[in-house]
């Protein structure tokens, strides 16, 4: 009488066990950013993607991966990982060729939020194998063949991010076919490849004018229809476009219902997807403008299990705020990829203050916390040249000359809201210090005299530990007639993503 209840619970044990569970990755056409790695495990296929303007560069291969199925879970299992990884560089030490062909990358499993949730191993790489793929598995890696992973050579970098997963739906990776009764083709070659031999117009002329002695348009469609598919058949092997479909020859190609031999997956882009690209940006922000709103995107119950002590990391971070005076952040080329149950974001950066300057790249790890928020619970940063020292030089050299025009106007026509505006609460100028005094001043001057004239010319700028140091020569005239001539310094903060004047001394010449 008890059998079958056992049973049943066993078998609603089994099937609700997360490990089976297959992971469908969804990606929209924004998910490509520059490059991009795709293992479809289901499928065994495997997809390199790089974005240059408009024009996409696709590598497709065969692959295989672990020997059992599922995500990987411990040390061992022989299960390939899903999940958001990155490539961590090329293997440098000698493969042994069987097992690993003479290339291999490796990939940052486990990531932070695969070391959070517990799972563990090490050593998951990107390799091809010493013979044909075909038949085989791995302990767990990801494998191409050898000709494969040869060309893929030139384009794989350090930080390449790869998404595997069970299977893949998106609307860039992979084309698929349109059913072959929506295509009515009339191709017009003038010489084309066709099972291994080179076939003239004559000879399509000949076999069209066979088809019309038939008489039977059923078998005639058949026959066209049969035709065209070998030729489609054979261009899919060389990952062509639709566009480029039949070459640079004198080709024609029409359809009754849709011109678009391919047709892509629907993949609309996600709220949570374009939330977590706006809390990145946020994120930044909250850092350069030292807020206190900059904790508030952090799980600290998570962060503290993958980084480190959350109190020890908010406490220097507070310090930090409070000693220094100023933060410039840049950043620049956001990219975001949802994992099973996470996001990852991540993008150029640069960072300059008083107490360092420093460039990389950054990666922030997403998940919902126990009130279904977006927290981050792990972060990355890689050292490297971004050249966004260069794209700060030219924020300088475009912005700064405009603020000080604007301020300029403002003294010159004595409008003291929008004159006060530009300062710091705390700036100094000579002796006064914060903005009331320095209002209070200007209010008191202007009521007797109103400036008449206030020219600049000679600009020089130069950022130091201090900030952006500005100097000119000032011409300054009042509407008694009173004039002067000496040098402005100004000493500029970053703020928000624009600056504010921090100090202001004036000497005589």
């Amino acid at each position: 009488m008890n059998f079958k209840p056992i049973v049943l619970t066993i078998l609603i044990t089994f099937f609700s066990s997360p490990a089976v569970q297959a992971w469908e990755a969804r990606l929209p056409d924004t998910a490509l950013g520059k490059s991009l790695v795709l293992v479809d495990k289901g499928k065994g296929e495997f997809f390199y993607l790089e974005k240059n303007g408009e024009k996409i560069t696709q590598l497709h291969y065969p692959s295989i991966h672990g020997e059992v199925q599922g995500d990987k879970q411990v040390e061992g299992d022989l299960k390939t990982p899903e999940g958001v990884y990155f490539v961590r560089g090329k293997i440098q030490i000698p493969l042994d060729f069987e097992m690993y062909g003479n290339h291999a990358y490796a990939l940052n499993y486990p990531n932070p939020v695969d070391k959070l949730k517990g799972k563990t191993g090490r050593g998951i790489w990107l390799h091809s194998k010493g013979n044909p793929i075909k038949g085989q598995v791995t302990q767990g890696c990801v494998a191409i063949d050898l000709a494969d992973i040869k060309t893929l050579d030139d384009y794989l970098q350090t930080g390449t991010p790869v998404l595997i997963a069970e299977s893949i739906k998106s609307g860039f990776h992979k084309k698929q076919e349109l059913p072959l009764e929506k295509r009515t083709v009339n191709v017009k070659i003038t010489h084309r490849e066709r099972d291994g031999k080179v076939i003239s117009s004559n000879e399509i002329e000949r076999a069209e004018e066979k088809s019309k002695l038939e008489e039977n348009v059923a078998e005639e469609e058949e026959e066209a229809n049969l035709f065209a598919a070998n030729i489609f058949a054979q261009e899919e092997k060389k990952e062509v476009t639709a566009e480029s479909l039949l070459g640079d020859q004198d080709n024609e190609t029409q359809s009754t219902e849709d011109t678009t031999l391919y047709v892509p997956d629907n993949v609309p882009l996600s709220e949570e997807t374009g939330f977590i690209y706006q809390a990145t940006i946020n994120w930044n922000n909250a850092w350069a403008s030292r807020s206190q709103d900059f904790f508030d995107f952090y799980n600290p119950e998570a962060y503290t299990k993958t980084e480190g002590s959350f109190e020890k990391f908010k406490a220097q971070k507070q310090a930090l705020f409070n000693l220094l005076s100023w933060i410039y952040i840049a950043y620049d080329d956001i990219e975001v990829l949802e994992g099973p149950d996470y996001f990852v974001s991540w993008f150029k950066q640069y960072y300059l203050a008083p107490n360092h300057q420093t460039e990389g790249i950054r990666r922030l790890y997403w998940m919902k916390d126990e009130n279904k928020q977006y927290k981050i619970v792990a972060m990355e940063w890689i050292p490297k040249a971004v050249a966004l020292e260069s794209k700060f030089e030219n924020k300088i050299n475009q912005e700064v000359p405009i603020l000080i025009e604007d301020w300029r106007n403002a003294w010159e026509t004595a409008d003291i809201e929008t004159y006060i505006k530009f300062y710091s609460p705390y700036a100094l100028q000579d002796n006064r210090k914060g903005i009331k005094e320095i209002k209070e001043q200007k209010e008191g001057i202007w009521l007797r005299k109103q400036p008449k004239k206030v020219v600049f010319s000679d600009l020089k700028m130069e950022m130091g530990k201090e900030g952006l140091h500005v100097e000119m020569k000032q011409e300054y005239e009042d509407s008694t007639g009173y004039k002067d001539v000496g040098i402005k310094i100004l000493l500029l903060h970053p703020k928000d993503n624009g600056w504010e004047i921090y100090k202001e001394t004036w000497r005589r010449l």
